[in-house]
């Protein structure tokens, strides 16, 4: 119900039937960013969690971490396999959302309203998606494995 009540305020782009919420950007690897005071939120997608299925299990970084462009910044696993985040850009840790140390799997539940953590740097908008860019992307690939797996 939350989700619902939170993407009834935003503007939102389809791809199929997966939100992209117009206030953020996002990454190829299921991954959004939204600018907010300063600082950057960084979470997973609504077609990133329903890939997951299930964290089950989080690593956070530390507050105050620094993480260089291309490095690990979050490694989480699920029923299916173990992911990482890495993010085009150097950052810095600021906070990190504490609700996940207790339970992972909230992100599945709300991914636009739940965040990972939240981090400042400075990025190059050419190595983000807009949203109209992301809900292409993601639809030319939803399109693609849907197709894979029609004969199967």
């Amino acid at each position: 119900m939350a989700i619902y009540r939170y993407l009834q305020i935003l503007r939102i782009m389809k791809a199929f039937e997966f939100d992209f919420p117009e206030d953020r950007y996002y990454l190829k690897n299921h991954i959004w960013l939204k600018p907010e005071n300063g600082h950057i939120l960084i979470g997973i997608t609504e077609l990133g969690q329903s890939l997951s299925k299930g964290i089950v299990h989080i690593d956070l970084p530390e507050v105050g971490e620094s993480v260089s462009k291309g490095d690990m910044l979050i490694a989480y696993e699920t029923i299916k396999a173990v992911s990482q985040i890495t993010l085009p850009f150097d950052a810095k840790v600021m906070e990190v959302n504490e609700k996940l140390w207790d339970d992972p799997n909230i992100i599945n539940s709300d991914p636009y309203g739940e965040w990972l953590v939240k981090i400042e740097g400075k990025w190059n908008e050419r190595s983000l998606l807009n949203v109209r860019d992301a809900a292409e992307y993601y639809k030319k690939l939803i399109a693609k494995e849907r197709e894979r797996y029609a004969g199967n």
